[in-house]
């Protein structure tokens, strides 16, 4: 299992991001080779070491020949959607810009779709998230955690007019992550909507530096020279211990006046805010009332926002919550080719030896369908290439 750590001292934008990814050893051609698939004008990667403060780092950008054109959501989501990228790094790409584009209409009161990207909407923002999707994908990251926020202090000046730092729409792609942001004596936009949107997005916890096996670091520089060294540092590194542990916190309550039907729709909402798992039990309560017990585990940043949708979304009158100590098996993500194609798998390890490879159930139902095979045999054909293409354990001496 591969864990990202991003310090974010001085902020977080798209560039830095994924300089300091190429910086932690990212492999620079396989990077192009992968970005080269979407539709977009002629562009060049700048890509050099420099210095910020004491710091060496690595200061990336595109060159494009319409930098300043603007683009609808629409035309990105599309343009992404038709690249011939892994279907898991389309898809993270696009949630992305998905959100970007919600944070956008909540903030000019527009709808989704009818949403024009200015400072965002370059090809270059396009490059950098789905460099992004491609650079999660190539190192094998499996869990992100981001430190408190620093998003700088003063205004800027944008196609909308000068807006406060952070922006709008950077402040609502905060809002309701579970990111811990502060503001700074640097007047300056540390945090920018891509870079927000990329890390909110991503991060499976907030604060500080968790256990590990460090294995590599990389720093990505940001284009302005400001009194505080301007970069991000990410931090790539392996769980110590033969088992991981951390903690999350069970919501529960009980449900006897519910239409049934709610609960596939209230489930949805709860995984799409971020919960772990989601599970009914079948209950009596007092009086011999029939009833059915939902429960949701968090993790600690987003108990607050679950909460409250299981308040708004169901009949209870309340919930209970009680922190839990999770043990869990290390675990590594990677993709096999087999003869149905390309299949995500993610195997588990037990004191360092493989203990087994499960395919991706959706990625299996996906393929199955689209050829019209049984979906047993896609999944035993996954299974038994992911166990022979498995890495090492992580507490191997291989």
């Amino acid at each position: 299992m591969t864990i990202a750590y991003f310090d974010c001292q001085a902020g977080a934008s798209g560039n830095m991001i994924l300089g300091a990814l190429l910086d932690a050893g990212l492999d620079k051609a396989r990077l192009l080779a992968e970005l080269r698939k979407l539709d977009l004008p002629r562009w060049e990667l700048r890509d050099e070491r420099v210095r910020r403060g004491l710091i060496e780092a690595r200061l990336v950008d595109f060159a494009i020949e319409d930098r300043g054109h603007h683009h609808a959501y629409t035309d990105i989501d599309a343009r992404i959607a038709a690249a011939d990228l892994k279907p898991q790094v389309k898809d993270e790409a696009r949630q992305v810009f998905r959100r970007l584009a919600e944070a956008e209409a909540h903030v000019h009161g527009t709808a989704v779709h009818e949403v024009e990207f200015h400072e965002v909407g370059a090809a270059d923002s396009v490059l950098d998230v789905v460099g992004a999707a491609v650079a999660f994908d190539l190192l094998s990251i499996d869990r992100v955690v981001v430190s408190p926020i620093n998003t700088g202090s003063g205004w800027v000046e944008t196609v909308h007019g000068r807006l406060p730092v952070p922006a709008p729409a950077t402040t609502q792609l905060l809002a309701g992550s579970g990111a811990v942001a502060y503001g700074s004596d640097v007047k300056f936009e540390l945090l920018t909507p891509t870079g927000a949107a990329v890390l909110t997005h991503v991060a499976d916890a907030h604060g500080p530096l968790p256990p590990m096996r460090v294995l590599q670091t990389g720093y990505g520089a940001g284009t302005a020279r400001l009194s505080i060294p301007n970069v991000l540092r990410v931090t790539l590194g392996q769980p110590v211990g033969a088992h991981q542990t951390d903690t999350a916190t069970v919501i529960e309550t009980n449900i006897d006046d519910m239409n049934p039907e709610a609960y596939e729709y209230v489930s949805a909402r709860l995984f799409a805010a971020g919960a772990l798992d989601v599970w009914t039990a079948p209950i009596v309560m007092k009086g011999g009332r029939p009833a059915t017990q939902l429960c949701a585990l968090a993790p600690d940043d987003t108990v607050d926002a679950l909460i409250d949708l299981i308040l708004t979304e169901t009949t209870t009158l309340g919930v209970r919550t009680h922190q839990v100590q999770r043990t869990k098996l290390q675990r590594a993500s990677y993709s096999v080719t087999t003869p149905f194609g390309e299949i995500r798998v993610k195997a588990s390890y037990r004191h360092g030896t493989l203990r087994d490879a499960a395919p991706e159930a959706a990625d299996c139902h996906r393929i199955a369908a689209d050829q019209g095979v049984p979906w047993r045999d896609v999944y035993d054909a996954a299974r038994a290439a992911g166990r022979a293409a498995a890495p090492p354990g992580p507490d191997s001496e291989d």
